[in-house]
């Protein structure tokens, strides 16, 4: 037993050291003044060598065509064919008017959200088409409108012959 002491004995004496010596630390920290240490001055090396070129004995030879003007620049010419005379040319046939398809208004359609079905386990959505509501499942319509797909944030739906997946509002 008196092996045990002696060691509980010696690990007190190093905790209360090292705590010691944490709270010397701390309170010297605490009273010294913010003294300013001088820091020696030192020199940065430059990053790259810096040259005078007042001093360069090169010349530049800049005799040379400038790229980048207009003048001299190479023009290709096409010969010109000569046209007989008073030959009519064929004039491509006009197509019909066009019957362009009259704008949708999507902004009557409303995707406003989905329950579930307790019974079918379906998700019925929430349609709301020119202020009117509707509650549909995949494959139903109302009021013109056809739900085709329910994706979660967003259905498929299906309007005067255009699709479009409308988001929740």
């Amino acid at each position: 037993m008196a092996k045990g002491k002696t060691i509980t004995y010696l690990l007190i004496a190093g905790v209360v050291a090292v705590w010691g010596l944490i709270f010397y630390r701390v309170y010297v920290s605490m009273s010294e003044e913010d003294l300013d240490t001088p820091v020696a001055a030192t020199t940065k090396v430059p990053y790259f060598k810096m040259v005078d070129h007042h001093q360069d004995q090169v010349n530049l030879d800049l005799n040379y065509r400038d790229p980048f003007s207009q003048v001299g620049a190479y023009v290709e010419t096409k010969p010109v064919a000569s046209k007989p005379e008073n030959v009519a040319m064929p004039r491509p046939a006009m197509p019909g008017p066009m019957m362009s398809k009259p704008q949708v208004n999507w902004s009557n359609i409303q995707y406003t959200g989905y329950v579930n079905n307790a019974t079918s386990r379906q998700k019925m959505v929430i349609l709301s088409v020119n202020g009117n509501t509707a509650v549909l499942t995949e494959g139903q319509s109302a009021h013109g409108v056809k739900l085709l797909k329910y994706l979660g944030d967003s259905v498929s739906v299906q309007y005067q012959g255009e699709k479009k997946n409308i988001k929740i509002k």
